[in-house]
């Protein structure tokens, strides 16, 4: 008999929330199959089963919150015989089918991330038990096609609707789109964007919106959800926030990556992250203020030496900061690759545990939205956390030979929150002045490496 155990997901975590069982009593399962979704403030994963066999009882029901070690099922193997006991905590979860390629851009999400709390989804799932039982991959499958799932018949475990289900109720021609529109694109750690852009004009409406019908809906919190809500909760309660905002002059990198990004994305097969370079002038200036890379602890500071920076990234059901771990040690190319990498598996669900903690820095993209100003909560215990928004043309005074002359340039503001118990305003800002001068003085001829 194998006594399946609440791992440990991520060092400093210490407990998990069962969000939902993929199997029931009397289910048989190959090894490596998955059993349930565990929510924790770091990480929503599928936790698989470390032997075949068939789930003889589960002992920790969905919803409920357990400490790491906790036994919840036990699973008797193919002969009855005695097996090892307890998953490997180093483990990574897998996903139980193939998952969709992630829909184009690299968005933001946290280890749960304490950045912005995203929006609402724009398309509601219904609470059947179907989709109570899907993964998050089927659930984006059914999302990106508009489908009921309450309509789709389930023959995975216990009913489960799986990915081949979607895809044969669609071949079958039977799916009936609802009205809703498809969400809007994950946001992700991509490139900020110019805010006239994302500002377009509504369509003219020819016709009066119909009045509302029904009473207001109401769905519940995921596990997930609950978990930010309680980290940010206890973060903003506890930790004294303080903001410094800065604006950067962009020009020289855009110019750059625009004579560059063709001929990267054609060897690379991926585009030129913004993001990859503000981490880089982020890593290359922490070592100058190593305050900044630090994290709180009660009675003392600790001055981290790795500089292990997170990255927000927006998933289907909430936030996540994978983290590039010694980014200092990666050239330009090098993070721009571990960036697009680490975040299109956060949307697929398919992070390791090691990448989801050991942060010591954060960096926010709320500028995909086309964000101009924004505030994000610290991810505790690190005690700074940097913002970029979106990059706008706008007209400046600049010197020319002497004289001021109004030019067009590139403007992108920096908003760093930071611990007011470890950080004062002098010491952030003399940061972020480095940082806005290594940006600003980027060097047009030097090559993508």
């Amino acid at each position: 008999m194998t006594i399946i155990k609440m791992p440990q997901l991520g060092e400093s975590v210490t407990e998990g929330t069962i969000e939902r069982w993929l199997v029931k009593e009397g289910d048989t399962v190959a090894q490596y199959d998955p059993l349930f979704e565990v929510v924790t403030d770091k990480v929503n994963a599928e936790v698989p089963a470390e032997v075949a066999g068939t789930v003889t009882k589960i002992l920790v029901g969905d919803g409920q919150t357990v400490k790491v070690g906790t036994p919840l099922a036990e699973i008797a193997d193919g002969n009855g015989a005695a097996a090892a006991v307890a998953p490997a905590a180093s483990e990574p979860p897998q996903a139980a089918e193939p998952i969709p390629a992630a829909p184009e851009p690299v968005t933001p999400p946290a280890a749960v991330a304490p950045p912005m709390a995203k929006a609402a989804p724009a398309v509601m799932e219904p609470a059947t038990d179907a989709s109570m039982r899907m993964t998050p991959a089927v659930r984006r499958l059914i999302r990106e096609n508009n489908l009921d799932p309450a309509r789709i018949t389930g023959t995975g475990g216990g009913g489960r609707v799986t990915r081949d289900d979607v895809l044969g109720f669609l071949a079958a021609g039977t799916a009936a789109p609802t009205a809703t529109p498809a969400p809007a694109p994950a946001a992700v750690a991509g490139e900020p964007v110019a805010a006239s852009a994302a500002a377009q004009p509504p369509p003219t409406r020819s016709e009066p919106i119909p009045a509302p019908v029904g009473g207001d809906v109401e769905w519940p919190l995921s596990q997930m959800r609950k978990a930010i809500a309680a980290k940010m909760t206890q973060v903003k309660q506890t930790v004294p926030h303080a903001y410094t905002v800065i604006e950067v002059d962009m020009t020289n990198l855009v110019r750059w990556r625009e004579a560059n990004n063709a001929a990267y994305k054609a060897r690379e097969g991926i585009g030129i992250s913004y993001v990859a370079a503000v981490i880089k002038a982020v890593t290359e200036n922490l070592r100058q203020h190593p305050t900044v890379n630090s994290q709180f602890a009660g009675d003392r500071v600790i001055l981290k030496q790795r500089m292990n920076i997170g990255i927000a990234v927006a998933v289907d059901n909430g936030l996540i900061v994978p983290v590039i771990h010694d980014a200092d040690q990666l050239s330009l190319s090098g993070v721009n690759h571990k960036l697009q990498d680490l975040a299109a598996r956060a949307r697929a669900n398919r992070l390791k545990l090691d990448e989801i903690g050991g942060g010591t820095f954060t960096v926010n993209n709320t500028g995909w939205f086309g964000s101009v100003s924004s505030m994000p909560i610290i991810n505790a215990p690190e005690v700074a956390i940097l913002s970029m928004e979106a990059i706008v043309k706008r007209p400046v005074v600049i010197e020319v030979e002497g004289a001021d002359v109004i030019a067009v340039r590139h403007i992108m503001n920096m908003t760093c929150s930071f611990d007011h118990r470890v950080l004062d305003g002098a010491q952030v800002g003399n940061f972020l002045a480095d940082v806005r001068k290594r940006l600003e003085g980027w060097d047009a001829n030097s090559p993508v490496s």
